[in-house]
């Protein structure tokens, strides 16, 4: 995408206390929770953990939070607004649309689940969008659109995943821009990232759970434990597959902690701005992600969930065809008060193997 003008200034993973200090300030119990250094304080693999959960059920009480815009920096986005409003020309509109999707493509990129356990395949003007298969003769599962997700036997050495859309319509109704207090440009960017990065999870979602119980068992558990844990990942493993990752609902972390067996197989992440990213550390050589971080409607996970995947070239992948694009809307021609712009992508998407999904329940 090209390079704005404008800059929304928006950092995602800046964590503060609720009073809006920063996050170094934050106490638990007497002793601060993060050092000057950018890590969280611990004296042990399972101190660690503990302050990690720490660190999560203080963001989900609402002990720590986003830092909030400032007012000078919600009145200068307001004027933009209002000033790109008053462009006969329209290319300050088609700009401020640029802005919104920059950062969405940054964030999709950076915290959505699918591009993390996927691979990632742009395409080339008049390439043909496919992804290739490592074992034959399993069941595959491929997005016809958002909502769709047929299986089918991938007998040759490549599946041909559907494209489809992706897309939003933030809109601003003009008499907003004078009388909404808040950061309009914020507001449409978690819209935006609502339709498109929420989007995109949920159809990997959907495809996951298709092709979970194909293969592997769907594994039902009252308590996460090492045992749940190794078992789930043996039902990848025992295809010859690598487990790389686990996707895991937010109150799961509170049995891994409970349970001290886990802090012998942990390989720690201490820096708080990758932990919020989602990326609670390594155990077994699996990277454990979580959307707990996640403004609310921007979650994908139940409680109760966790999703075990093989390595991206055995799981499946996104073919890119378009990158995130950004055109402006203006509704007055049909007498609507309404200015904003349509963001869309084009992409595929496959789980090529249904070996390398496993799904877990609490009950």
């Amino acid at each position: 995408m090209k390079k704005n003008p404008y800059l929304v200034n928006r950092d995602s993973r800046k964590i503060v206390t609720a009073s809006g200090e920063p996050i170094e300030l934050f106490k638990h119990r007497g002793s601060r929770l993060c050092g000057s250094n950018g890590e969280l304080n611990a004296s042990s693999k399972e101190d660690l953990m503990k302050q990690i959960g720490v660190l999560i059920d203080s963001y989900q009480k609402g002990d720590l939070m986003r830092e909030p815009e400032s007012a000078e920096t919600v009145a200068a986005r307001r004027e933009i607004v209002q000033a790109a409003l008053e462009d006969k020309t329209g290319e300050q509109w088609a700009v401020l649309g640029e802005v919104l999707g920059d950062e969405i493509w940054t964030s999709l990129k950076r915290e959505g689940f699918a591009r993390k356990v996927l691979l990632y395949k742009p395409l080339g003007k008049g390439e043909v969008g496919r992804l290739r298969i490592r074992k034959k003769d399993v069941l595959a599962f491929m997005a016809t659109t958002a909502a769709g997700n047929p299986q089918s036997i991938a007998r040759q050495s490549y599946v041909y995943p559907a494209e489809f859309y992706l897309s939003a319509s933030p809109l601003i109704e003009i008499k907003e821009i004078d009388s909404n207090p808040g950061d309009i440009l914020s507001e449409k960017y978690e819209d935006g990232l609502e339709a498109i990065m929420v989007g995109e999870d949920r159809v990997f979602l959907t495809l996951a759970n298709a092709a979970a119980g194909v293969s592997n068992d769907l594994f039902y558990f009252n308590t996460f434990t090492p045992a749940a844990f190794t078992q789930m990942r043996t039902q990848i493993a025992r295809w010859g597959i690598p487990v790389t990752t686990a996707m895991i609902s937010f109150d799961l972390w509170d049995d891994i902690i409970a349970d001290s067996g886990f802090s012998l197989w942990f390989d720690e992440v201490s820096k708080y701005t990758l932990i919020t990213e989602g990326y609670l550390g390594d155990i077994l050589g699996v990277s454990i992600m979580t959307d707990a971080f996640r403004e609310p409607n921007l979650k994908v996970l139940s409680e109760g969930q966790i999703y075990f995947c093989g390595s991206p070239q055995n799981l499946g992948g996104i073919t890119q065809r378009t990158e995130l694009t950004s055109e402006p809307i203006n509704k007055f021609q049909v007498a609507q008060p309404y200015r904003g712009w349509f963001l869309y992508q084009v992409e595929g998407m496959a789980i090529a193997n249904s070996r390398a999904i496993c799904r877990g329940q609490r009950i």
